[in-house]
């Protein structure tokens, strides 16, 4: 074996032993649950860059027109709630590309087998997270109390101080709460992520533990 062949497989094994846990190679371990995260993540890198381009087409809008002097006035509001939009899809996708900021300092020194037990700890930790915020993100919306009241938003509001179904938006002249929908989109897309990274890291601990 050539000194090169060696150092090259060296490298590799190096690489490989310093790896984060990647979604592609445990896709096998997850099952359906990875390919449902997958399907999932690419509708939303196609929606967010469908709402990135919503909001730099409308910015682009409201300077020609104020520069014209002739704005079109709702252009800032739609703009603002295109990129909150943006902002949650974007915020799912990086949960299934394990692609958000992360502080790694701690765990770089670590053996694999003990950074996957921190890659299990983080995903516990997501999880949850998204647990409460789907209990916020419910009690907000108050589906039960809307069926109550015989999906009368009036008679929902009055009896809940619930007055969400019924703001409207500023400029564009509709309910925020169709754009305020994100929210339990981004909540069960983003559980959805995090319990297919949760079985990747779990699935691979249990391998790292099995003789080669």
């Amino acid at each position: 074996m050539s000194l090169a062949t060696h150092n090259g497989e060296e490298m590799s094994g190096q690489r490989s032993e310093h790896a984060v846990p990647s979604n592609a190679e445990t896709a096998v371990q997850r099952g359906i649950l990875f390919r449902l995260s997958a399907a999932i993540a690419t509708g939303e890198a196609v929606a967010a860059g469908l709402a990135a381009a919503t909001t730099f087409s409308l910015l682009v809008v409201n300077i020609v027109t104020r520069s014209l002097g002739n704005a079109v006035y709702w252009t800032d509001e739609a703009a603002i709630l295109a990129m909150v939009w943006m902002a949650f899809l974007a915020a799912s996708l990086t949960i299934h590309y394990r692609s958000h900021i992360a502080v790694t300092l701690v765990t770089d020194m670590l053996r694999p087998r003990a950074r996957l037990v921190f890659a299990i700890l983080v995903d516990t930790i997501m999880l949850t997270l998204m647990i409460v915020i789907g209990i916020l993100v419910w009690n907000w919306f108050d589906p039960v109390g809307l069926y109550l009241a015989d999906w009368d938003i009036t008679a929902f509001a009055s009896t809940t101080f619930n007055f969400m179904y019924e703001e409207p938006t500023m400029t564009i002249g509709i309910q925020k709460a169709w754009f305020w929908l994100i929210m339990p989109w981004f909540v069960i897309a983003a559980s959805i992520h995090c319990l297919s990274n949760l079985a990747g890291s779990v699935g691979e601990f249990r391998a790292s533990g099995r003789p080669a």
